[in-house]
């Protein structure tokens, strides 16, 4: 086995390898090369308009006989410490390897590592959300349950769970919405994005004041495969402080619910923080139910 840095003619059997890996993460579907090509554009040295503020991009492959074994995608970016002094923080953007084949993931992981520590990084951040593969999961994903193994690999490796986020699905959702004692106005603002159907906030006003919003968009906004385009997604569901405990987030959700029904959507999908109990108990309460928990790590050095 070796471990190489990854080069544009390798991109065949990577995205078969991404595809193979990724099969079982909810809300991951078949990519096309070209869209594995656009994530590692700021390795080849291209210009990767999506994570400009990340520096030296790097990705190594772990290669047996000619197939690949395992695959990490690292970079660093400049933050400011306690002292206002820069420092290099590490980043780990994707990380996968073979069901079996923990040698090659751990010489993968170490390979990373060590080009990491040559820009002198203070520590590294494991599959945060910021720069997450566009078409990796949905808005907000971390590392999915489903890849226990390179879960495993990491905490083994020195590395804590530091963020965290919970996915729900609502399939074939049906919704009647039960306005809120509190009596708003509601606006509906449409916008075309990437996917087949529209994005759309819904925005409730009381006497001229906006009080709470709810932000959806197509799950086409992640991934252009054909079996995502009739989901949405719940980007952000929220309500002034003074307004809240009067049904209004839940009137918001579910009209929301209703006019993506109306041009096509089918299934919803939302995402919260790992330890906001409330809001899993409230979108559980409304008809979601919990497909995944998705999980960011970091190693101090």
């Amino acid at each position: 086995m070796e471990i190489i840095k990854y080069t544009s003619d390798m991109l065949p059997a990577l995205t078969q390898f991404y595809n193979r890996l990724t099969t079982d993460v909810p809300h991951c579907y078949p990519v096309k090369a070209e869209e594995l090509s656009d994530a590692l554009s700021g390795v080849t040295g291209q210009t990767d308009n999506v994570h400009e503020e990340l520096h030296s991009q790097m990705a190594f492959v772990a290669m047996q006989n000619g197939t690949v074994q395992a695959f990490i995608h690292v970079g660093f970016y400049q933050d400011e410490n306690e002292n206002n002094e820069k420092e290099n923080v590490g980043v780990i953007r994707f990380l996968g390897y073979e069901r079996g084949a923990r040698h090659a993931g751990q010489a993968a992981l170490k390979k990373a590592e060590t080009y990491l520590k040559t820009y002198n990084v203070s520590r590294i951040i494991a599959f945060s959300k910021i720069y997450r593969y566009r078409f990796y999961h949905f808005e907000y994903a971390h590392l999915s349950n489903a890849l226990d193994h390179v879960q495993a690999l990491l905490g083994l490796n020195g590395y804590q769970r530091c963020n965290g986020q919970v996915f729900l699905n609502w399939e074939n959702f049906t919704v009647e919405p039960t306005p809120s004692s509190l009596s708003v106005t509601l606006s509906v603002d449409w916008k075309e994005g990437r996917g087949e159907l529209p994005n759309c906030n819904i925005t409730a006003h009381k006497d001229d004041e906006e009080v709470g919003v709810c932000w959806n968009v197509s799950c086409g906004e992640f991934s252009s495969h054909a079996e995502v385009q009739d989901w949405v997604y719940t980007d952000w569901l929220g309500v002034e402080d003074d307004y809240q405990g009067q049904g209004l987030g839940k009137y918001l959700l579910q009209y929301s619910l209703q006019e993506m029904q109306k041009v096509g959507y089918k299934h919803a999908s939302l995402s919260t923080d790992w330890n906001n109990n409330l809001a899993l108990l409230f979108y559980s309460n409304c008809g979601y139910k919990v497909v995944d928990w998705t999980y960011a790590y970091k190693k101090v050095l």
